[in-house]
């Protein structure tokens, strides 16, 4: 819209364009100017552009860096890849889990070798990821879980029987007879009253003395027509020694050899405390007061699907690691149970703020926490 006014002519030596805003207001810009200003309008447009436009989500290499600590703790060095279905965790896994068992240390492991003999059959376990922390750790205890059956051609249906576990550190033992199993140590036997069952066997000792190898034999002496039992799983081969492995597990106890000045045993009090928050799963806390602004203790919960290892760990889904919030004023209130060095920072800090920072709440009581997960090995 261009009015009528006296100046709105447009010559080859000055182009103006009119533009108005209102009825009341005109505006003429040269068109160089226009064409000037479109410009600026196009880089600034491709600026806010790149400027706006997310970058990638990628795990930056100091993320990674702070995971590294926490995945030595399980004693591991990188994260576990799990391929195919997952896992079927035991039920008498899922008992220890929920127990009160005071170990450090709970490992699992399926035999990688199971040999058929003429008394009976031996079992092979591949113990290196405990022999990779074999300095830091002490077995406290070791139980071979075995459930056998008898055989389906045998027409004797046996119910009962002696059982007898050796144990021997020789890979290349496959003697049969008698005289050989003089070389073993003989960790146990007894009579079965039902073979149907689970049977568990103390095999402790076999771990009382060094080995020559990360591997453990156990032979197993069993009545005639008695075998192993195969049992179905979707997370297992259907291979009849991957069926059978699940029928003879061994657990393993440890404990560190130099227990950490924070860790403490668990109490049952704090063991049934621990179970109800398994139980309850995420649960956020909102026991303080919003308007103090005290150094006070307030929730930091760990979900381990944030940090994308719900695939190797089983249970818990995550925990809650608390965090120490808000300010430690000077004098210090009663309430906080300040200890006497926090009471002289904040008083030196009250002197000198630019050379000594303020004081903070730090945790005065740790509770230890039981995780179940797959280590690289499956253990």
């Amino acid at each position: 819209w261009l009015p009528d006014a006296p100046n709105s002519t447009m010559n080859d030596s000055e182009r103006t364009t009119t533009t108005t805003i209102s009825s009341s207001k005109v505006f003429r810009f040269p068109l160089s100017a226009i064409l000037h200003l479109h410009h600026h309008l196009l880089l600034l447009l491709l600026l806010f552009i790149i400027v706006i436009t997310p970058p990638p989500i990628v795990m930056s290499s100091s993320v990674a860096d702070q995971r590294t600590p926490l995945l030595r703790r399980f004693g591991l060095e990188s994260v576990p890849v799990q391929r195919g279905a997952r896992l079927d965790v035991p039920q008498h896994v899922w008992d220890i889990y929920e127990s009160e068992s005071s170990a450090d240390w709970v490992r699992h492991y399926y035999p990688k070798e199971i040999l058929e003999s003429n008394s009976g059959f031996v079992l092979a376990y591949n113990l290196s990821v405990a022999a990779r922390n074999a300095r830091e750790e002490v077995v406290t205890s070791a139980i071979l879980k075995l459930r056998l059956r008898s055989r389906q051609n045998n027409t004797t249906r046996r119910s009962s029987g002696h059982i007898s576990i050796y144990f021997y550190d020789d890979d290349n033992d496959d003697d049969d007879d008698d005289e050989a199993t003089q070389d073993r140590l003989l960790i146990e036997s007894r009579s079965v009253d039902n073979l149907t069952d689970w049977i568990d066997f103390d095999v402790t000792a076999a771990f009382s003395f060094s080995r020559s190898t990360d591997i453990v034999h156990f032979r197993v002496r069993v009545p005639e027509g008695v075998e192993i039992e195969e049992t179905e799983s979707s997370s297992m081969s259907s291979l009849p020694y991957a069926r059978a492995a699940q029928s003879a597990p061994l657990i393993v106890f440890s404990d560190l050899s130099e227990p950490s000045s924070v860790r403490r045993k668990r109490s049952a009090q704090t063991g049934n405390s621990e179970r109800k928050n398994r139980k309850k799963g995420r649960k956020q806390h909102h026991n303080h007061d919003a308007e103090s602004n005290l150094c006070r203790k307030t929730d930091l919960y760990v979900d381990f699907d944030e940090l994308g290892w719900q695939d190797w760990i089983m249970a818990p889904k995550g925990y809650d690691a608390y965090q120490c919030q808000g300010s430690c004023p000077n004098p210090m209130p009663a309430q906080l149970n300040a200890s006497n060095h926090a009471i002289i920072q904040s008083l030196l800090h009250s002197l000198k703020p630019d050379e000594v920072p303020p004081p903070c709440c730090v945790p005065t009581e740790t509770s230890p926490l039981s995780i179940l997960y797959m280590d690289v090995d499956k253990v």
